[in-house]
């Protein structure tokens, strides 16, 4: 028992010199990792700032006759319930998609993109396949659909646009 305890104090001692030593150079680095995470507030898709938003902000906007939202979600999914007014473009078939839905995209408006949440890059893919053919006003619901539903935010079960 005597030879266990040593082993843990051993243990200890060299996880604490370790996390010692990891927190110091941590401290005295040029680019030192945050003591907390703070998600960024935009991303740069091909050139284009693409600023992310929650669901309240994407809510506020929703009533702005030039805002489009565009659902890039699978489409199982979309048809199921998606926000009211969206388009589908799921990353899988955006090349070919894109010719049916072009002509609902604004020129001027704004674009919110969104998929299932902070952890789905589908949305991600989606707004740098638009920045690349040019699109520039852009924003990404990071919340995601479920959050959206939640708040009790407008939703329609099957889309008649797109």
């Amino acid at each position: 028992m005597r030879q266990f305890a040593g082993i843990v104090v051993r243990s200890l001692i060299i996880a604490c010199v370790a996390a010692s030593i990891g927190l110091g150079l941590n401290l005295a680095s040029n680019k030192a990792l945050p003591w907390i995470y703070v998600p960024p507030k935009e991303l740069v898709l091909e050139g284009v700032r693409v600023k992310l938003i929650d669901e309240k902000e994407a809510r506020r906007l929703f009533d702005i006759p030039e805002t489009l939202f565009v659902d890039s979600r699978h489409q199982d999914d979309y048809r199921k319930g998606h926000v009211k007014g969206a388009i589908f473009l799921e990353p899988a078939e955006k090349e070919e998609r894109f010719p049916v839905v072009q002509a609902l995209l604004p020129e001027n408006g704004l674009l919110i993109l969104y998929c299932y949440g902070p952890e789905c890059d589908m949305a991600e893919q989606v707004a740098g396949f638009l920045a690349q053919l040019g699109y520039k006003n852009m924003m990404i619901m990071t919340a995601g659909f479920r959050l959206w539903e939640k708040a009790g935010y407008p939703v329609e079960g099957k889309g008649d646009r797109g």
